[in-house]
């Protein structure tokens, strides 16, 4: 494995905490959102088996928490930003 592969592997174990360096393990992390504040998901990641040395790691918020009610105003961004290129877009045919 080069070195830059396996210092962004290390960066990851430590950043998700699965030190084990299988890519697998299910724990929760807090992150700090600049405009949402304080966020707590849970996380489980799992080795890619087409491609070594990759993991997927999947965040999601407890249903009703303050966590989920947080990512909803990121998403609704997202979600009008979509449906504003796709109307400019349908508006010049």
């Amino acid at each position: 494995m080069d070195p830059g592969r396996r210092h962004r592997r290390a960066r990851v174990r430590r950043r998700h905490g699965t030190g084990t360096g299988t890519g697998t393990g299910t724990d929760s992390k807090r992150f700090h959102h600049s405009v949402v504040g304080d966020l707590t998901l849970s996380w489980h990641g799992s080795a890619v088996d087409a491609e070594p040395g990759l993991t997927l790691l999947i965040h999601t918020a407890e249903p009703g928490s303050p966590s989920e009610e947080g990512l909803r105003l990121p998403a609704s961004w997202a979600a009008s930003q979509a449906a504003d290129s796709l109307d400019e877009r349908l508006s010049s045919r």
